[in-house]
């Protein structure tokens, strides 16, 4: 099992976060800068108006986030994410299961991850897109995580 094997299976199995399991998001894919995740929206997402309730997009995209940032470092050094700041831009409203698919090339991944490694800690900032069931783009979550560089492998 390789290390993104790894994240994937202990994100399933043995999440550190329980609440990420109770949500019921899916990692389908976690590989060298690349994720893809799926929320399946049942009741427990729905708000009152029939639509997928705001805090399902915020811990989605978090989570999703900072499996980007996990998949694009891995190879190289551990960083651990904690949020600094959110904001959610809701486009469109949803009511089918959401997806985000987001890559990081190597060479975007090294211009971002400069100052952390200077620092040994710092902002990352990154844009999440959060897609519908049919392809819509439904929400955007701006996410800044404060990173720690070379912290134990969560």
């Amino acid at each position: 099992m390789n290390i993104y094997e790894e994240k994937k299976y202990n994100f399933v199995h043995n999440c550190k976060i329980p609440y990420l399991n109770a949500a019921g998001v899916i990692p389908e894919i976690i590989e060298k800068g690349h994720v893809r995740f799926v929320l399946p929206v049942k009741d427990r997402h729905m708000n009152h108006v029939g639509i997928v309730y705001a805090g399902s997009f915020f811990v989605f995209a978090e989570s999703a986030g900072a499996s980007l940032i996990f998949a694009a470092y891995a190879e190289k050094k551990n960083y651990t994410p904690i949020i600094s700041n959110v904001s959610i831009d809701y486009l469109k409203p949803a009511k089918t299961d959401l997806i985000i698919d987001m890559t990081m090339t190597a060479e975007e991944a090294a211009e971002k991850i400069a100052p952390i490694d200077e620092r040994g800690k710092g902002r990352y900032p990154l844009d999440v897109p959060v897609y519908d069931a049919e392809g819509t783009h439904v929400a955007t979550a701006h996410i800044t995580y404060y990173l720690f560089a070379d912290a134990p492998r969560l």
